[in-house]
């Protein structure tokens, strides 16, 4: 009579598998010179908005966008930002900056479209526009540049 193995290690390299796919353990990295796997809006799909005033040079674009439009005292709730990478060539970067579970009864969320030109090594937001989102009942809950009630 053979001996049987105890279930769990007949499991566990099988729960280990699954876990790995479900988690994307081939995925790409999303570093710098990497596209995020978002397709781009346009810009037609925004409301051009004045650049901020002060620096809009840097030497990251995502981070010079987190520095630009991100918040900069904690927030409260499920508030979330995050920066992605829309298009990169040698000369241009774009990238989408995303701000959800805003505090405001109407407003959820606001995400920019900020196109960034290179410039001796570093990178100058040239171009911005905005989409808004609304929380339920207080407008549309899709992105766009209509107001929220």
């Amino acid at each position: 009579m053979s001996p049987t193995r105890p279930r769990s290690t007949v499991l566990l390299p099988i729960a280990a598998l699954v876990v790995g796919l479900l988690t994307g353990c081939g995925a790409q990295p999303s570093g710098p010179g990497t596209v995020d796997a978002m397709p781009d809006p346009g810009r037609g799909a925004f409301e051009s908005i004045a650049l901020p005033a002060g620096d809009t040079v840097g030497a990251d674009p995502k981070a010079l966008a987190r520095a630009l439009y991100g918040s900069s005292e904690p927030v409260e709730g499920n508030y979330t930002e995050e920066a992605v990478t829309l298009s990169e060539s040698g000369n241009s970067h774009i990238v989408l900056f995303t701000q959800l579970g805003l505090a405001d009864d109407s407003l959820r969320g606001m995400r920019y479209r900020l196109e960034f030109l290179a410039q001796g090594g570093q990178w100058q937001l040239t171009r911005a526009g905005r989409q808004v989102t609304c929380w339920p009942g207080r407008g549309h809950e899709d992105w766009g540049t209509a107001p929220c009630l």
